[in-house]
């Protein structure tokens, strides 16, 4: 090998150790510090869903920092004015919950207690004199364990709060510049590769979170009207909850609708009133699936549902229930990953 190619190879090791440190330095720090990852998670949203907001703007002339800060604000204030109209009401109804919990948790294990019951009498499988008991007694615990970690639950929400907005200006703002200085340590052998990769994936995960994002509202102001004229307690909250968990394919919609369920139950609820709840929470997803998920969402995640569930399960297994709700474009941004460097393979070899 002469000198020259000897150097070429040298500096293409030296740009892919340090492409490679940086990316585990980052993912490090994501991981370990606090707050951190939660915060680049939100800031990741918050900049697919401005970003062609800004793009535009500064195809139409502005600066990038006019074209930056313009919707930024814009959103900001929308956000805002949201919050201080919402978020009163919000918090009010989660206090109440939390006060209200240990009546919701007697009443639903004596209601466990009489399904048991009934269970006995048709099957020799019965789960034991105390399963209710038992089962009222965790539950106490465990609503008092995440009551007393509340005010640190909030206040590490409020971290993330400021943290992402924050990230995310400069995100919008410096962010392409460094991405080129990132791509510059690149070897060029994997420089083409690489960067159709960062187009794909970043086109993808914005179409992906945009379309997430509006089946999430959509879902939860169908649910929110519903409850509110069905005059349901906690509507706003259990809104909330449907929207943020119809994020999670197959199990969020069933998860996000339980608690209005049991509410409904250990209050006495009618048919009739279960019948409502029942359209109400089957509408919203039957808008879902039938409209927006093929409109919206099958075009830019094609996973196969098998595939779906193990992300899920893997998920939940490593990030609990952030990690059920990244896996999905985690999953398809591998799956692009993938196909791309195979097909760099074998066309690298022909």
């Amino acid at each position: 090998m002469t000198p020259l190619l000897a150097a070429i190879e040298r500096e293409r090791r030296a740009k892919l150790f340090f492409f490679v440190g940086a990316l585990i330095l980052l993912l490090g720090v994501l991981s370990l510090v606090q707050n951190m990852l939660v915060s680049f998670i939100l800031a990741f949203v918050m900049y697919y869903l401005i970003a062609p907001a800004v793009d535009f703007l500064e195809r139409r002339g502005l600066r990038r920092l006019w074209a930056t800060v313009i919707p930024f604000l814009l959103i900001l204030i929308l956000a805002t004015s949201l919050g201080v109209l919402f978020f009163p009401l919000f918090l009010s109804q989660l206090q109440t919950l939390v006060k209200a919990a240990p009546q919701y948790i007697e009443s639903a294990a004596a209601l466990m207690g009489r399904i048991e019951s009934q269970i006995s009498r048709y099957s020799a499988v019965v789960a034991g004199d105390d399963f209710h008991l038992g089962l009222q007694q965790r539950l106490t615990d465990w609503v008092s364990t995440n009551a007393e970690h509340l005010p640190t639950v909030i206040s590490g929400s409020l971290t993330v709060i400021l943290l992402a907005p924050f990230f995310a200006f400069f995100m919008l703002l410096d962010g392409r510049d460094f991405m080129r200085r990132l791509l510059g340590l690149v070897p060029n052998s994997l420089f083409e590769l690489i960067l159709n990769l960062n187009h794909q994936i970043s086109s993808q995960m914005g179409g992906f979170i945009r379309a997430r994002m509006i089946e999430s509202l959509v879902v939860g102001f169908i649910v929110w009207v519903g409850l509110v004229m069905m005059g349901f307690p906690y509507a706003l909250l259990l809104a909330v909850i449907a929207a943020l968990l119809n994020v999670i394919p197959y199990v969020g919609p069933v998860v996000g609708a339980a608690p209005a369920f049991l509410i409904a139950l250990v209050n006495g609820a009618t048919n009739t009133e279960l019948l409502i709840l029942l359209t109400i929470y089957g509408t919203a997803q039957a808008i879902d699936a039938m409209i927006l998920v093929p409109f919206l969402v099958a075009k830019i995640v094609d996973l196969h549902p098998v595939t779906v569930v193990l992300a899920i399960l893997m998920g939940a297994q490593l990030g609990g229930v952030v990690g059920m709700i990244i896996c999905i474009p985690v999953f398809s941004a591998l799956k692009v990953t993938t196909i791309a460097i195979y097909r760099h393979l074998t066309h690298f070899r022909n």
